[in-house]
């Protein structure tokens, strides 16, 4: 019988997913692998809503064309975010250590953290409820709603114990699925009701660079946070499936299959249309699959935040604590009241990938290695004071409308890069010296 020491071990070995060391070769796959885990995270219930939305507002042929357009700039912005992190092997958040200094990280990262924790919950508590409604209409013996959040958090935090691998099975096997489903759902809606009609109903008030801006804002923190699927990539082509393919296709798959169903039936919620369609059994089934993608890439990134800045804790123990946090929060209903904080923070985001991107490809730093880590200033404040100046812009532009393109996300991202420039120049990194020069 194993001691209690030993089976720490075990546990330890089984669950360890790099969270502060580079993706050894040995563990690389391609990036058809990679693209399924993205469009396994698009494809998830506020999609759907956000499908049907855009449908309502610019009407089925404007919202289709919106959401192409949405998603190619999504998955053109990935693609350099996949590139930093294929080449460095590093999770974002240990990419963002190298950047911004270890204490500046650690605040940085304390925000993604608590941006990930939040929609963990937000999206479990969501979830929970959704399925207990859809027991009581498949006639499933009636449970309490705090039971369907368990339950479904406790399947989540199994699968994503085991990391990247687990994920990435899931995604292989859940993502055709949900298309098929999706497919056969909207081709049936056709069949009911036809094109034709569907063209002609009449759009709402939704301006075009809105929903462009919708589309974008939706999924902005998954392209900032490529380098944690692409560590995994092997090369430059897997890096292009990935973004392209995973990023902007699972967008386009996501919103625009949902607008079909959504405007036969003038309703936004899943559930309802899927159920009038006849496809009553096969709503829990699409809803499982979705959020358990999407909620376990949530929390497999949490565990890579906090394992970075807390490198004596282990990857299962972060999960497992992090997955009962994100459980409580979704069962008391303290996620509601995150979510004017949550949209607020989300702002540092984009500049957060605006500054590492300078850093890699316009200054062409990539210093990225345990020796040059250790001797960088603990903060860096080229980096920081870039990142908040352009994240407090942005909320104001936000909060009173002075955004020029409609996508403050991304103006930000673009901000935040010119700021650095600028200010890189004026504060340059103490000490950087010699080793930042081989680095070039």
């Amino acid at each position: 019988m194993l001691s209690a020491g030993e089976l720490h071990e075990r546990f330890q070995a089984v669950t360890h997913e790099h969270t502060r060391s580079p993706v050894p070769e040995a563990e690389t796959v391609g990036g058809l692998q990679i693209a399924m885990i993205c469009m396994g995270i698009t494809l998830t219930l506020p999609a759907l809503y956000t499908g049907g939305e855009l449908a309502a507002g610019l009407g089925l042929s404007r919202a289709v064309a919106a959401v192409v357009v949405g998603a190619l700039l999504l998955g053109l912005m990935s693609i350099p975010a996949a590139v930093v992190g294929m080449r460095t092997r590093l999770s974002s958040y240990m990419i963002i250590e190298h950047v911004y200094g270890r204490v500046g990280a650690k605040l940085v990262n304390l925000g993604f953290g608590v941006v990930l924790l939040g929609w963990y919950a937000l999206t479990a508590e969501l979830f929970g409820r959704t399925l207990y409604l859809a027991s009581l209409q498949l006639g499933v013996p009636e449970f309490p709603e705090w039971s369907w959040i368990v339950a479904s958090s406790a399947l989540v935090t199994a699968t994503t114990l085991f990391g990247f691998k687990a994920i990435d099975r899931l995604a292989l096997f859940a993502v055709p699925l949900l298309a098929l489903l999706l497919v056969g759902v909207m081709t049936r809606a056709l069949q009911l009701h036809g094109l034709a009609p569907l063209l002609a109903i009449a759009p709402g008030e939704m301006r075009f660079s809105q929903a462009v801006s919708v589309v974008m804002g939706t999924m902005i923190v998954g392209v900032v946070l490529m380098p944690d699927f692409t560590r995994y990539a092997r090369g430059l082509r897997d890096c292009l499936t990935a973004s392209l393919l995973g990023n902007g296709g699972g967008v386009i798959l996501a919103t625009c299959l949902a607008m079909v169903p959504s405007l036969v039936y003038a309703s936004l919620d899943p559930m309802s249309y899927l159920s009038a369609l006849g496809a009553g059994s096969v709503v829990l089934a699409v809803l499982v699959f979705a959020t358990w993608t999407t909620n376990g890439a949530n929390l497999y990134s949490i565990g890579l935040v906090v394992g970075s800045a807390s490198p004596r804790i282990g990857y299962g123990e972060i999960i497992l604590a992090t997955g009962l946090v994100g459980t409580l929060a979704a069962i008391v209903g303290v996620a509601e009241y995150l979510l004017a904080f949550l949209e607020i923070l989300a702002f540092v985001v984009p500049p957060v990938a605006g500054v590492y991107l300078t850093r890699w490809f316009v200054l062409r730093r990539r210093d990225f290695d345990a020796a040059r880590l250790a001797a960088r200033p603990a903060v860096v404040p080229a980096p920081m004071l870039a990142t908040v100046i352009s994240a407090t812009l942005a909320a104001l532009a936000w909060g009173y409308d002075w955004s020029l393109t409609g996508v403050v996300a991304f103006e930000s991202l673009l901000l935040a890069a010119a700021l650095y420039l600028l200010l890189d120049r004026l504060l340059p990194e103490a000490g950087r010296g010699r080793a930042a020069e081989l680095g070039r």
